[in-house]
């Protein structure tokens, strides 16, 4: 994938869904492909997809065309693949648009709950900075000119604020030389980033999204016409997820060995016992494509919600700290004035 840009997922899902809709009327992909760039304003995706109808008038086939452009994540690359090997296509490729949808939905959610803490947290300490820099010296002057002294906690907080205002240069040269050491290594030091994704991955919210991601593999792969035992081997490959996948070699493992596919899902705690009861009405009904979809799709709406409730528990007390932070400063200016106040009174 190097050399060219990769698309975002809510442009693949786009793409996927006109095209979808071109094979569906029975449109041939050529005539429909050349429909799409003759509207498509974006000059990247009308870059690939000129790229990929040249493919395929050159004959080559719609996976290879896919490919060539060198835009397309492997597992949407597999999928085609299978969609096309197996003539449902049409299918694979709704399954996808549906998707990578919910994969941008889910980031964005992702995005929402980083970005709008850390504003709050920025304000936070740009508030503080601000009194200790520029207000608290203004009350300290005030304070020397009446001969008095300010409480030891405001003193505190004006040598800070001068400490800041005098290496203010500095300490803004270290914050974002150390951002582009920290961004350096993560980019150039496979092993930094290793360790950070497998970090990353372990979380609560990693984990309960790559059980939601083999869901949606396991659903479309199964709805495309592949038996369960290559099903859970296609999706097993597209786990970054070091626990998943081993809870998913085991489940294979368990099915080598005669033991049915619900009852392996359960031994496994690959899912919640109500997804695996779920599950088995699915395998016994022979829907087992369309549950897993439904599996795929709870599971992404509890990740959204925790995300949602996260931020939703973080603002108040985001907002607290805030008030706590600047009344403190406030405090330790007023009262020392409530005391002089009362003096000349």
């Amino acid at each position: 994938m190097k050399g060219k840009k990769q698309l975002s997922n809510q442009s693949i899902s786009i793409i996927c869904s006109e095209l979808a809709a071109i094979i569906k009327a029975g449109i041939p992909i050529t005539d429909g492909i050349f429909i799409i760039c003759e509207d498509e304003t974006d000059k990247l995706k009308k870059r690939i997809l000129t790229e990929m109808l040249e493919n395929i008038e050159n004959g080559g086939s719609v996976y290879t065309a896919f490919e060539a452009t060198k835009a397309f994540p492997t597992y949407f690359l597999e999928m085609i693949s299978v969609g096309e090997k197996t003539g449902k296509l049409d299918t694979v490729l709704e399954s996808m648009s549906e998707y990578y949808n919910q994969l941008d939905e889910i980031s964005s959610s992702i995005k929402s709950a980083i970005i709008y803490p850390s504003v709050l947290l920025v304000t936070v300490f740009a508030i503080v900075i601000l009194m200790a820099v520029y207000v608290l010296p203004i009350f300290s002057e005030v304070f020397a000119q009446m001969g008095l002294t300010m409480s030891d906690s405001a003193a505190v907080i004006i040598n800070i604020g001068r400490a800041i205002s005098n290496y203010a240069v500095y300490i803004l040269a270290t914050v974002v030389l150390l951002i582009i050491i920290g961004i350096l290594l993560y980019s150039l030091v496979p092993p930094i980033k290793k360790a950070v994704l497998s970090f990353v991955s372990h979380t609560k919210i990693a984990k309960a999204l790559y059980c939601a991601r083999f869901a949606s593999s396991l659903s479309m792969t199964l709805s495309s016409g592949m038996d369960i035992d290559s099903a859970m081997e296609m999706s097993e490959k597209f786990i970054e997820n070091q626990s998943i996948r081993q809870r998913i070699a085991k489940c294979r493992k368990e099915m080598a060995e005669g033991t049915p596919f619900s009852e392996a899902i359960v031994k496994t705690k690959l899912f919640p016992p109500l997804y695996a009861k779920m599950i088995n009405i699915g395998f016994s009904t022979g829907t087992l494509d369309k549950v897993m979809k439904s599996v795929a799709e709870k599971t992404e709406a509890k990740v959204e919600n925790v995300i949602e409730t996260t931020v939703s528990r973080f603002e108040p007390t985001m907002i607290i700290i805030m008030a706590v932070t600047v009344g403190f400063i406030l405090l330790s200016v007023m009262l020392p004035l409530l005391g002089i106040m009362a003096v000349i009174n």
